[in-house]
C-alpha cells in the first residue's frame, strides 16, 4: 500500500463528502478490448467499508463489471475541492449480492493527491507522414489542403468520442 495514513484518510475522507454532496466519483477500469472505460457511479453506489476497503454497485452486465471480473486495477478520481484524490484497487466480486446489482469490494492500494498544474502535451503529430521528403518541409497547411480536412476530420471525430464517453 503506498499512501501516508493523512494522504489514505483524507482519500477516504474526500469519497464520503463527494458522496454526500452528490459529486461524481469516476471509475476507470483498463478494458480487455479497447481504451478504458468509465463508469460514475451514482450516490449510494460507492461505499467506504474501513480504512483501505470501500464497496461499488455495478449493473451486473456491464462492461465495467467485466473488467471487475478479471480482476484489473481501477482508477477512482475524486473531487474534493481544492484538491482531486487518485485511489487505486484491485476488485473482487462478492457472491450473493442483494437485488440485481454486482458488488465488488475495492481494495485500495495507493492514494494521493493529484499534481497541480498538468495540461494535455500541444498536438505534435504531422497530419500524415510526407510522401516526399526532399518537398518543401516550410510550407503550411493552408498548402495542402488534404492535411486540413484529415485535421478537421480527427478533430471531429474526437469530440464524437467524447459526447459519446
Amino acid at each position: 500500500m503506498s499512501a501516508s495514513p493523512d494522504v489514505l484518510a483524507t482519500s477516504l475522507n474526500a469519497i464520503k463528502s463527494s458522496q454526500a454532496r452528490q459529486r461524481p466519483v469516476i471509475m476507470i477500469t483498463p478494458s480487455a478490448d479497447g481504451p478504458p472505460r468509465i463508469c460514475v457511479p451514482d450516490t449510494g453506489e460507492l461505499r467506504v467499508i474501513d480504512g483501505r476497503l470501500l464497496r461499488v454497485a455495478i449493473w451486473p452486465d456491464s462492461p465495467t463489471a467485466a473488467d471487475l471480473d478479471r480482476g484489473v486495477s481501477l482508477l477512482l478520481i475524486v473531487p474534493a475541492s481544492p484538491d482531486v484524490h487518485l485511489i487505486r484497487a484491485t476488485a473482487r466480486r462478492l457472491s450473493g449480492a442483494a437485488m440485481v446489482w454486482a458488488h465488488f469490494d475495492l481494495t485500495i492500494t495507493s492514494a494521493r493527491i493529484a499534481a497541480r498544474g498538468t495540461a494535455p502535451a500541444p498536438f505534435t503529430q504531422p497530419a500524415r507522414p510526407n510522401p516526399n521528403p526532399d518537398s518543401n518541409p516550410s510550407l503550411s497547411l493552408s498548402d495542402q489542403p488534404e492535411a486540413v480536412g484529415e485535421i478537421l476530420t480527427s478533430v471531429r471525430e474526437k469530440r464524437l468520442v467524447r459526447q459519446l464517453s
